[in-house]
């Protein structure tokens, strides 16, 4: 079960960064032409609360330091992300953020699910003479 768990937050984080790359279009559909960002908004809370069950698998799957230190640090980069547009009236500069942490979370959603990437193409490969 542990091995099905660690495969699943392996894939979880990798859905998590497709999801993140849908989110750039939803605002690019509120920058030019949408009437709102309600489904920027709408998509981003479900982005976060897969972010949520990923810190939750890392606790119950791998179970590693560095997994949970991943995970988490995941969370608080979305959670810190999500705070920012708050800031947009009073403090703009700090609110214009909130984009360029969505490149840090993409990059740590990539890396953290590298590993199931990595397996299926080192599966079929030749491994190396020693």
């Amino acid at each position: 079960m542990r091995r099905t768990v660690t495969t699943a937050y392996y894939w979880l984080a990798l859905l998590i960064a497709v999801a993140i790359v849908v989110q750039v279009f939803l605002a690019g559909v509120g920058v030019f032409g949408a009437d709102s960002f309600d489904a920027h908004e709408g998509f981003g809370w479900m982005i976060h609360t897969a972010a949520i069950v990923l810190f939750i698998l890392a606790l119950i799957g791998p179970r590693t330091g560095r997994a949970i230190g991943m995970s988490f640090g995941l969370l608080v980069l979305m959670t810190v992300q999500i705070m920012l547009v708050g800031a947009r009236d009073d403090e703009p500069y700090v609110a214009a953020f909130h984009p360029v942490l969505a490149l840090f979370v993409l990059g740590l959603a990539v890396h953290i699910g590298m590993p199931a990437i990595s397996r299926g193409r080192g599966a079929s490969a030749p491994r190396p003479a020693r």
